[in-house]
């Protein structure tokens, strides 16, 4: 206990702001100089290891303390250039999560009813082999698709790692909670209109999703404008773009927060824009009317560098080729209005001077109806004034103009965060961000948001997809790839098809689950409704870092370990930080090799595309499978950066470029010297399309998502714009069931967890033990509530508690409340996530979002009333999560696993 240097006390402190430092440096001048001073030599019998916090996405900066084997100690990297020595209170928890009485220590096999919690304890080699006989068993019955793969944020995952087994395989189904319901939406629809970049190939404009990286550059940056739609950074990742947006506005940049609640950013901010959940889009659009209205658009960059000029067949709603107009003309080239000769003109790239075409407009071009796409965005918005959203969206007008203003002085962006990906109208919110920005102006310019900085040759998933293992009939059979083609930008098949495939055996039966993540019955719409499914499953593997509510309908659990055990490459601007394994303990295995065992055996057991992707001939030009992470790692290290992972692990932080090339601006206008023209964007007309023809193609094709050309088209054309429709459950004057549900019902992060995690970490919950509501004193006051009683919760759905508390800080329409569930009761009758979920009253039955197939976890109707007492059961006061502190000892023995060798 004496080599824990953090206590309790000091715990308590360091996280009463959540993470955020008084300071506010973030400068990486002389950050050699201090690596070399901290660096990983030992100090006496303790050495410090520079790693990378995964309590969260934020992936921090970290020193890690390690003594005999154990880690005693856990601190903020100062020469971390995006956190810069600060961290919250997640990852300082980690050794409690690390060294969690609860973990799963070794794989066990169930023994008893599923449910019982009855196990024995099995080998490595043991517990691989049952699975894939299993797995054998069940593609023999009913083929590969039986299989679903999941995976999830929050506990150190690899994303691929699920993707890539189910291609081996053969199954179609893999997904995540998010995925359709965050980051997806927006990482889908920038591609199309922002197009792809070599910054990331998932770029957006997230500040949790560490997109949105000129915001680290506070010292020089000339942004001016901020806006934080539906997106919290002081909540989200307070050390990382918490930090930041702290330093932005210390330095005069006003800032605009959209969002029903009065968070930590909203308390600062210049306007806060209160708005009631799922009615985001109506305002995006009375935003674009206005700029339009009163032309605070970027003009050049909207006639030259966009595709609003072109000319679109309003029957067709596709842009005009030339090809359309001239026989043997260019399908490559499009039209446009000519204001000199006042008739339709071909435009080639990147532009023609004798040319000046028209912005707006309606035409007729060989007796067709075009339009330009301005022309198009002006119409949809008409109906948008400022009057009729601030009464749709239950806000003030001369706020929403004030907002407006705030973001037209630029340069800056609108940071659009995970609220609107979770709603039926996911897709479209994006799509009335990114317009706005692009509109504006607002990217790859100093103080923007959107950028293409240099690539540093890591980001993202590393295991790739193995698309080819896949066969095109087996691709065709994915669950909802027809209506949701959007989902297919990361291969996801449809969650609520799923259920519906287990419990009907249409339009197949799914047989089997292997799960990757934490506590799925925290993060899936509708909860409950899972259950009826689970029990008809033959084979569920739960592989994770300690059992939760998943794990009870479990055959097989499979030790993962913890971020403290773990090996990833994380970019940080211009440098590469090693997040290296600094402990092992248990049996706990990475992810990314159990995936990796489970295909090897499938293959030893007669499944060739198994055997085959082990096979470098066969998988390339795309990795192998690999037998540790150390060969999975330096296969890439290697490859990418000239070293082995060892090696980049003893020069890590490693800078990949002098900041001065990474950071760089106005990549579209810079001349190509293959091509002798700019290289515009990345997107097939190499300009911004922010006229959305490229979603009609996706859903006639699957282009550019689908691996390949076999889908049929969607039975109705994706809108190319954006557009508003009211939610299911509407609250506004005519509903019927606001009558007994008057309530909108938000939900969003807190910073003490992320997703389903750590709740059974003691310091962390003895900092939020149970889950609150916000509730306005209007809506208490009816409701008959005050703040500290336990209250019902309840939808059309389902019914849940939580603690009120009674707050001005929220919309009078609306209540937030977080998901949640309770370790201590999940060997009971509720299994720990029916007492206080907000997750058991959300929706996954239509209508979904037409692209992605979102459903709705936010924006639906509630109401609340008062309880008797607390869920039985639940742990409230401190003294009772003492059972969940590790027993601390004076040494640690490093575990080297070895499994399979002889298989």
């Amino acid at each position: 206990m004496k080599d824990f240097t953090l206590s309790r006390r000091s715990f308590l402190k360091a996280t009463a702001i959540t993470g955020l430092a008084a300071t506010i440096s973030g400068s990486f001048k002389g950050i050699e100089k201090a690596a070399e001073a901290a660096g990983t030599e030992e100090k006496g019998e303790e050495k410090v290891v520079h790693t990378v916090c995964r309590a969260c996405i934020a992936m921090c900066g970290v020193l890690a303390h390690v003594k005999n084997g154990r880690v005693v100690k856990i601190e903020g990297d100062p020469i971390h250039p995006m956190s810069c020595g600060r961290m919250c209170a997640k990852g300082l928890a980690a050794i409690q999560a690390l060294y969690n009485p609860n973990r799963n220590k070794y794989p066990m096999i169930r023994a008893g009813e599923r449910g019982e919690n009855k196990w024995r304890r099995v080998s490595w080699d043991e517990a691989i082999d049952y699975i894939a006989k299993n797995l054998m068993e069940v593609r023999e019955k009913y083929g590969a698709e039986g299989l679903v793969c999941t995976t999830g944020g929050g506990g150190n995952p690899e994303f691929g790692s699920a993707r890539r087994f189910a291609s081996v395989f053969g199954t179609p189904n893999w997904w995540e909670p998010g995925a359709q319901q965050c980051w997806m939406p927006r990482t889908s629809t920038y591609r199309l209109m922002y197009g792809l970049t070599e910054q990331s190939p998932l770029q957006t404009t997230s500040i949790a999703d560490t997109d949105a990286l000129e915001i680290y550059f506070h010292e020089d940056t000339p942004m001016k404008s901020l806006v934080m739609w539906g997106t919290c950074a002081s909540n989200d990742n307070p050390s990382f773009g918490g930090r930041a947006v702290i330093a932005l506005r210390a330095k005069g940049v006003k800032t605009v927060v959209v969002d029903p609640r009065l968070t930590n950013d909203a308390a600062k901010a210049d306007v806060w824009l209160p708005i009631r959940p799922g009615s985001d889009v109506a305002l995006m659009l009375a935003w674009i009317r206005y700029i339009i209205e009163h032309k605070l658009y970027d003009e050049e960059v909207c006639l030259k560098w966009s595709n609003l000029p072109f000319l679109v067949n309003t029957k067709t709603k596709m842009c005009l080729r030339e090809s359309d107009v001239t026989p043997g003309g260019s399908p490559d080239t499009y039209m446009v209005w000519d204001k000199k000769t006042q008739s339709a003109q071909p435009l080639p790239y990147p532009w023609n001077d004798a040319l000046e075409p028209e912005l707006f407009g309606t035409y007729t071009v060989n007796g067709m109806e075009c339009k330009t796409g301005f022309q198009m965005y002006k119409e949809r918005c008409e109906e948008w004034t400022l009057e009729k959203a601030a009464e749709v969206c239950w806000l003030d007008a001369g706020k929403i103009e004030e907002a407006i203003k705030i973001y037209a002085e630029g340069p800056g962006g609108l940071s659009l965060g995970v609220a609107t990906d979770q709603n039926p109208q996911s897709m479209q919110a994006a799509m009335g961000a990114c317009a706005l920005d692009l509109m504006m102006g607002y990217m790859q310019k100093p103080g923007t948001l959107l950028q293409n900085f240099k690539s540093v040759k890591f980001g993202g998933s590393a295991v790739s997809a193995l698309y080819k293992f896949l066969p095109p009939e087996q691709f065709k059979k994915r669950l909802g790839s027809k209506e949701f083609k959007a989902a297919l930008h990361w291969g996801s098949c449809h969650s609520p098809y799923v259920r519906k495939a287990i419990l009907e055996g249409k339009p197949y039966p799914i047989k089997a689950w292997i799960e990757r993540s934490g506590n799925k019955f925290a993060v899936m719409a509708n909860a409950e409704s899972w259950v009826p499914a689970m029990e008809k499953l033959d084979l569920i593997v739960h592989m994770y870092m300690y059992p939760t509510s998943f794990s009870t309908f479990a055959d097989v659990l499979l030790p993962v370990t913890e971020w403290l055990e773990s090996d990833f490459v994380v970019p940080s601007l211009n440098w590469i930080f090693p997040r290296q394994a600094v402990t092992h303990i248990y049996e706990t295995m990475n992810e990314t090799v159990i995936w990796a065992k489970i295909a090897k055996r499938c293959g030893q057991l007669g499944h060739q595309a198994c055997k085959d992707s082990f096979d470098p001939a066969k998988t390339a030009p795309e990795q192998p499978y690999w037998e540790s992470m150390d060969e999975f790692w330096s296969y890439m290290t290697t490859r990418r950066l000239g070293m082995t992972w060892k090696e980049l692990c003893k020069k890590g932080p490693y800078e990949v470029m002098p900041i001065s090339e990474w950071r760089r601006y106005g990549f579209y206008k810079q001349i190509n010297p293959k091509t002798g023209q700019p290289n515009g964007f990345g997107t097939p007309t190499k300009k911004l399309e922010i006229y959305g023809e490229a979603f009609i193609t996706l859903g006639r094709t699957g282009k550019p998502f689908a691996p390949y050309p076999v889908l049929d088209p969607v039975d109705k054309d994706y809108d190319p714009m954006p557009y508003y429709m009211e939610p299911a459950e509407s609250p506004l004057p005519g509903s019927e069931l606001a009558k007994e549900f008057p309530l909108v019902m938000t939900n969003g992060r807190l910073p003490y967890f992320h997703h389903g995690t750590l709740r059974n970490v003691p310091w962390l919950r003895e900092i939020y033990p149970a889950p609150e509501i916000w509730i306005h004193p209007e809506a208490a006051k009816k409701s008959g509530v005050k703040t500290g009683d336990w209250v019902w919760v309840e939808s059309k759905r389902n019914k849940t508690r939580a603690v009120a508390w009674v707050t001005e800080g929220i919309n009078p329409g609306v209540v937030y409340m977080e998901r949640f569930w309770f370790p201590e009761t999940m060997n009971t009758a509720t299994r720990g996530f029916k007492e206080c979920n907000v997750n058991l009253l959300s929706s996954n039955e239509p209508p979904y979002n037409d692209m992605m197939g979102t459903y709705t976890l936010r924006g639906f109707l509630v109401k609340v009333y008062k309880a008797d007492s607390a869920p039985e059961g639940i742990w409230l006061k401190p003294e009772e999560f003492k059972k969940w502190l590790p027993e601390y000892t004076e040494e640690t023995p490093r575990v080297e696993l070895e499994v399979g060798k002889n298989a």
